[in-house]
């Protein structure tokens, strides 16, 4: 556990925000719903902004949690992000936020997701640098959130402690059928970074979106939405100028859903030297014109390393069913006790 120096207390109730996107026609697929990498944008942007007023100075998203998108966000309605802190180390920071659709002509509001995520509140040499505030949860409600972060916080250090090694695994990834697996490339520009000149992983997360769209819609023949997005963590910050390289593979087919993988490496151009970033696996659905989930074609297996990674894939779509009926309760949870505040 870190050593927490408290120069400021607070209780996670006293850290809400609330940050509403519209959705317009640009933001959305032919269906007109919001696409899921813009959302995964948004999300980043208001937790960004609540750890950074936290820390009073940058902070890096180090973690994502496995999210799960329960309703899209139509053209028209709002999305509604509320974020707020559960708990803060010596310079992490655990943010939560809800998202919820909000329709303004009927006033009604729908769960979209929960999301966790992580922060690392930096100095201009991009180390971790101590954040000095204590959350210290007031009732019931607060011990729970601050609880429910702890133990996340368990699973993420088991998660990560071997990420020093990750960081110089850059081998492609291996489609499970092949000319199923793009590449893109893409220096990191100034519009990309934040004020220290570190790609913004709201940017990021909008382009793995994209790409893992792309090899899916390939493979399904026909239109895809995000379903979900497994835990994410970021080994290495991309800096301006690094070349972002993206290897997007098919690695799970379904009945109508799809799993696609993404890694990226960043490399420096002048030296060349590469470094692992991130792998996230993006769970992408096929749906026709009603916007119903419709059958993809199935995939023929002959060779052994085939069904090795269909055996891999399929023990990460359990778990993800497993995990899935958890966590629209929890969500419900926290909707409700929000919904009490306001």
């Amino acid at each position: 556990m870190e050593e927490v120096r408290c120069e400021r207390e607070l209780s996670p109730f006293q850290t809400i925000s609330t940050t509403i996107f519209q959705v317009l026609p640009m933001h959305a697929n032919p269906l007109g719903m919001l696409f899921g990498g813009i959302m995964e944008d948004w999300m980043v942007q208001a937790s960004n902004m609540a750890a950074t007023r936290i820390a009073r100075k940058p902070t890096l998203l180090a973690s994502l949690e496995s999210l799960f998108f329960m309703s899209p966000v139509l053209v028209g309605e709002n999305a509604v992000i509320t974020s707020w802190i559960d708990y803060v180390g010596r310079s992490s920071i655990e943010v939560s936020l809800l998202v919820e659709a909000e329709n303004p002509v009927m006033n009604e509001r729908r769960l979209t997701t929960l999301a966790h995520m992580t922060y690392v509140a930096v100095g201009r040499d991009l180390r971790p640098t101590p954040v000095g505030v204590c959350i210290r949860p007031r009732g019931p409600d607060e011990e729970a959130l601050y609880e429910d972060a702890l133990k996340r916080r368990k699973t993420r250090d088991d998660r990560i402690k071997d990420r020093k090694q990750k960081v110089f695994d850059t081998t492609p990834p291996r489609p499970l059928i092949p000319g199923f697996m793009i590449v893109t490339q893409k220096v990191v520009m100034p519009e990309d970074v934040m004020q220290i000149n570190a790609l913004f992983a709201g940017r990021l997360m909008r382009l793995l979106d994209e790409a893992t769209a792309i090899v899916a819609t390939r493979y399904a023949r026909g239109a895809v939405v995000t379903a979900s997005v497994d835990s994410t963590d970021f080994y290495v910050p991309v800096l301006l100028g690094e070349t972002l390289i993206t290897y997007s593979a098919l690695t799970y087919v379904g009945k109508s859903s799809l799993e696609v993988t993404a890694k990226v490496i960043k490399r420096d151009e002048v030296t060349g030297e590469e470094r692992h970033t991130t792998t996230s696996y993006f769970t992408l659905v096929h749906i026709g014109p009603t916007g119903r989930s419709e059958p993809v074609p199935q995939a023929e297996i002959t060779e052994d390393w085939q069904r090795k990674m269909l055996s891999e894939a399929e023990a990460r779509r359990q778990a993800r069913l497993s995990e899935l009926q958890q966590f629209r309760e929890n969500a419900e949870k926290v909707r409700a006790v929000l919904s009490q505040r306001s």
